[in-house]
């Protein structure tokens, strides 16, 4: 893994609530991990810019806003949200 992620607290908020719909735990959870690992892995091959250092990326259920510190290898999760399909 070369990049550091966190999860700021209200995008954490975001995903339990998320997660408190019983029929989604397991998809949402491991759309969650997923990004993690993405995140981890490469950043900036995950999702697409929309401006400076932020990102939007994608894994279904599941979308996220995100920055990239390059200088110190950090992924932030500011927000996420349930993608209705």
């Amino acid at each position: 893994m070369n990049y550091r992620v966190f999860w700021a607290p209200q995008a954490e908020k975001q995903l339990e609530a998320i997660l408190q719909n019983p029929t989604e735990q397991v998809r949402v959870a491991a759309a969650a991990r997923r990004i993690d690992e993405c995140l981890a892995n490469g950043p900036l091959a995950f999702g697409e810019s929309r401006y400076d250092t932020m990102r939007v990326g994608f894994e279904l259920p599941l979308g996220i806003d995100y920055e990239v510190l390059q200088d110190v290898r950090t992924a932030i999760v500011y927000h996420v949200w349930r993608i209705d399909s």
